[in-house]
């Protein structure tokens, strides 16, 4: 049986979720850089000097692979943080543990999904389906291979994002 792992994003300290109940508590450096105001700064660093979790950094070829995914998916606003904390929990899948990300970040838990990654939402309910977005532009209906809010590269519109039909 794989040992359960809880992978905390940069939520679960603004949030407050400190406590994995007896399981195995990990997080990126990346992620408590970004949990460095108020409080959550506080419970981060009591969490890592109290060795209630351990800070593991992703390798590179996972963290690789979820950037292609995400690039794939249209997630393209994820954090470095964000990235890590994917291609930890992915690392830690293939490492033979059981990882649940513990956040409340819709593309995080989208892409978790898409990995086979258990999600524990925090503050909201979780997402319902995955989602892969595409980038079209609402005035000449152009869609392909751009980043929203770039120019559109047939009429120059501000382009958008949305669900790819299925």
């Amino acid at each position: 049986m794989a040992r359960k792992v809880k992978v905390l994003d940069s939520a679960a300290f603004i949030l407050g979720f400190t406590e994995a109940s007896g399981e195995l508590a990990v997080t990126s450096s990346k992620v408590l850089e970004e949990a460095k105001y108020g409080g959550a700064r506080y419970r981060a660093l009591a969490s890592k000097e109290g060795e209630m979790i351990k800070i593991i950094d992703p390798k590179p070829e996972y963290l690789k692979e979820v950037m292609e995914l995400a690039r794939r998916m249209g997630e393209l606003e994820l954090s470095e943080a964000d990235l890590s904390i994917l291609a930890l929990a992915l690392q830690l899948s293939r490492e033979g543990f059981e990882p649940c990300l513990v956040t409340s970040d819709y593309s995080i838990q989208n892409l978790a999904s898409k990995l086979g990654i258990g999600i524990q939402p925090i503050l909201h309910d979780g997402i319902k389906r995955m989602i892969s977005w595409e980038t079209y532009c609402s005035v000449c209906k152009w869609s392909g291979e751009a980043a929203p809010g770039e120019p559109c590269p047939r009429c120059g519109h501000r382009l958008k994002r949305r669900p790819r039909k299925t």
